[in-house]
């Protein structure tokens, strides 16, 4: 029974040294336990860039297509035109959509064009996502996006090389079960 009332005595001692460490402002909200896994899966979400976070294959196109025309310098208006209109002719879009496609894809980028060695973090998260049809989709605006303003520089062909072995690579990876 003594040993009850010092285990309990204890116990209060520990709440009121716990509780006048709070009202002098010490934080020891990182001592609860049941928040340490959501503070941790936060931590690991919030880390990521959004540009890398990508996870639908229609973002990733909007991406590269700008990202094809980001690359010969600043967009002129018959570029963001050409783009819009291919993004309403192959993804099926109306002109609201492929404007706000746009302007998803342009605030990722922040008006930088984008490393080649960026493009398999930004296809890692929708990778598996990727059908043949949506690779040939891709593929087929980000050409078309370059050919808008002929000639083609060396830029936009790392980017097409880029996306190719990218693309290689995945299919040649194992499956896993």
């Amino acid at each position: 029974m003594g040993l009850l009332i010092e285990l309990l005595g204890l116990l209060l001692a520990v709440a009121i040294a716990l509780g006048a460490l709070k009202r002098n402002g010490v934080d020891i909200g990182w001592l609860n336990p049941f928040t340490f896994f959501h503070r941790m899966r936060w931590k690991q979400k919030s880390s990521i860039p959004p540009l890398y976070a990508l996870g639908h294959p229609i973002d990733v196109v909007g991406v590269m297509a700008l990202a094809a025309v980001q690359t010969s310098g600043i967009v002129t208006s018959k570029q963001k035109e050409g783009v819009l209109a291919l993004l309403c002719q192959h993804l099926s879009m109306d002109e609201a959509d492929a404007n706000k496609l746009w302007i998803l894809s342009s605030h990722l980028l922040r008006h930088r064009a984008l490393d080649v060695r960026e493009v398999p973090a930004v296809m890692q998260k929708s990778a598996d996502k990727f059908s043949d049809y949506h690779q040939q989709t891709l593929m087929n605006v980000v050409k078309a996006a370059i050919a808008i303003e002929p000639p083609q520089n060396p830029a936009q062909t790392e980017l097409l090389a880029a996306l190719e072995t990218f693309f290689n690579k995945a299919k040649s990876a194992p499956a896993t079960w």
